[in-house]
């Protein structure tokens, strides 16, 4: 299940990022959406998760930061929003090579 939310929270970041910085070519701008859409997406899943089973964070202590518990969503924050910021960088140097 936290697979998934955080798959969903790159792709929602990274397109949203990447249409801004194709729309007004602003590099801050997008990075600082990106930031946004993590944070409020992997926010709003943490305290839904938490409301509809309290017993599903505390049962989790196998695997990869399975031991976090509720806070590995947040956690993973500045995770994503890092892997973000590389692919607006690629993508940015990629459509300037193709303009010259």
């Amino acid at each position: 299940m936290f697979i998934i939310i955080l798959v969903f929270s790159l792709l929602a970041s990274t397109l949203s990022s990447i249409w801004l910085l194709k729309m007004k070519n602003k590099k801050w701008q997008a990075r600082l959406v990106a930031f946004g859409v993590n944070s409020l997406v992997l926010s709003i899943a943490t305290i839904l998760l938490y409301k509809l089973d309290v017993n599903t964070f505390h049962k989790q202590t196998e695997g990869f930061l399975g031991s976090l518990g509720i806070v590995v969503l947040v956690f993973f924050i500045p995770i994503i929003t890092i892997i973000n910021f590389y692919i607006l960088e690629f993508v940015r140097n990629r459509s300037m090579s193709f303009s010259n």
